[in-house]
C-alpha cells in the first residue's frame, strides 16, 4: 500500500504528539493503547486525553514547541532532577489531527503506525539523555 508523503507526514506529527505525551507523563499507557486499538472510537479517545495532557504541559511551560527550519518538542522531566527531553519534528496541528481521525476511520493501521513510530521517537528521545 503506498501512501502519500502528506499522509505519513500527518502520521509522524501525530505520532511525535504521543511520544511527547509518553515522556511528559512518564508512562508509555498511550503508545500502548494506540498500537493496540481495535477501533476508531479507541482511537479518538487516546488522542483526545493526549491533547488534553499537551495542553496541560504547554500551559505549564513543560513542554515547549521550539519553532524553526528544523523544529522541535523540548519536554521537562523530573525525575532524579530536571532533565529536557528533546523530540526533533513538529506537533500536529487541529487539521492534521482531524485528517489522521478520518484516515483511521478508513485504516485502523494508520494508528498502530503511528504508535510504532512514536515508541521509537520516545527510545530515541531519551537514549539521547542518557535515560
Amino acid at each position: 500500500m503506498l501512501m502519500s508523503s502528506n499522509l505519513e507526514f500527518t502520521i509522524k506529527k501525530v505520532a511525535n504528539l504521543l511520544a511527547a505525551v509518553s515522556i511528559y507523563a512518564e508512562s508509555p499507557t498511550f503508545l500502548d493503547r494506540i498500537s493496540n486499538a481495535l477501533s476508531k472510537e479507541a482511537v479518538v479517545k487516546v488522542i483526545g486525553e493526549s491533547e488534553r495532557i499537551l495542553n496541560v504541559g504547554l500551559n505549564n511551560k513543560e513542554i515547549n514547541k521550539l519553532p524553526g527550519e528544523k523544529p522541535q518538542i523540548s519536554i521537562k522531566v523530573s525525575k532524579d532532577g530536571e532533565k529536557t527531553v528533546i523530540i526533533y519534528g513538529d506537533l500536529p496541528t487541529p487539521y492534521d489531527v482531524e485528517q489522521f481521525i478520518h484516515d483511521v476511520e478508513n485504516n485502523i493501521y494508520l494508528a498502530r503506525k503511528a504508535g510504532a513510530l512514536a515508541m521509537a521517537t520516545v527510545n530515541n528521545a531519551l537514549v539521547r539523555v542518557g535515560q
